[in-house]
């Protein structure tokens, strides 16, 4: 081999390791620990704030649980099925209305399919929904609960009440979404959209 051909052999090597090092730090999976907004960066009218159950290898204590085992089997019934790898939910209190958030985290993107975000009992949209995500959408479980879902990368945030404002709902999955913004960016993740960008809307009018 002549020295032409070593050194373009050489180079080729070269960019395949560093474009193989560079994937593997983007795929770096964010701990669903890391992402949940503290009462402060929520600011007046937020009381309380909890996890009440996470299933994730990616935490120190890999399962927490704080509301009952049937909890702790959801989570368990979910995790590793259908490409999901973590789930977290959280609880989050505003004046005398309850929230509840899920997140869960898949393989990618590709595995959260389109399943999400939808009930068959959906018949209106609240108008403006916020700028958070890749694709948001907003639907009422079960035609009662207002829900406000979005995803973004390999995570699928969900955030539901049956009687907090919309505008709370809103206002937390704001905080959610530039929570996990943050993560990824310190895991190395590619961001193809921030809260700043125009993500897809849809109104979840189907199950």
């Amino acid at each position: 081999m002549d020295r032409e051909a070593f050194m373009r052999k050489t180079f080729a090597t070269l960019v395949g390791v560093l474009l193989v090092a560079g994937s593997s730090r983007a795929e770096q999976p964010v701990g669903l620990d890391q992402i949940a907004p503290s009462l402060s960066q929520l600011g007046p009218g937020w009381t309380s704030n909890h996890v009440v159950v996470l299933v994730d290898e990616l935490s120190p204590t890999n399962e927490i649980c704080n509301e009952g085992k049937g909890w702790l089997q959801a989570a368990h019934n979910v995790v590793g099925k259908r490409g999901c790898q973590a789930q977290a939910v959280f609880r989050y209190q505003c004046g005398s209305s309850g929230v509840l958030v899920w997140v869960n985290r898949y393989r990618s993107m590709k595995d959260i399919g389109e399943d999400w975000g939808r009930d068959k009992d959906t018949k209106e949209s609240p108008g403006g929904l916020p700028k958070v995500g890749e694709e948001v959408r907003f639907y009422r479980r079960h035609g009662m609960h207002n829900n406000i879902a979005f995803r973004r990368g390999s995570c699928l945030v969900d955030i539901e009440s049956p009687s907090a404002p919309i505008e709370k709902l809103k206002q937390l999955a704001e905080a959610f979404d530039r929570s996990l913004v943050k993560a990824q960016k310190a895991a190395g993740v590619s961001q193809p959209g921030t809260s700043e960008s125009s993500p897809q809307v849809t109104k979840g009018d189907q199950k």
